[in-house]
């Protein structure tokens, strides 16, 4: 997770399930909240595969991602970006 983290976040993190539980599925509006991006930013995210961002799944017409592939995204975007400076 980025260094920055909004207090709405934090807020809508924790309505959506305690800390201990691993497999957190985040919804659209949290992973844009979560990049500071907007949802078109994400739907291009989603369909570039040079970025290999985490799929979202599908639960009643919603997407959701899941917090744990989102972390490895990150952590894996952030060596390739050490790497290449």
């Amino acid at each position: 997770m980025s260094s920055y983290v909004s207090v709405e976040y934090r807020r809508d993190l924790a309505m959506i399930a305690d800390s201990n539980n691993s497999d957190r599925k985040l919804p659209t509006r949290l992973v844009c909240r979560r990049y500071g991006i907007s949802d078109r930013t994400l739907a291009r995210w989603e369909r570039n595969p040079d970025l290999s961002f985490p799929p979202a799944m599908i639960i009643n017409h919603r997407k959701y991602f899941d917090e744990t592939a989102l972390s490895a995204w990150e952590r894996k975007h952030a060596r390739s970006a050490q790497i290449a400076t």
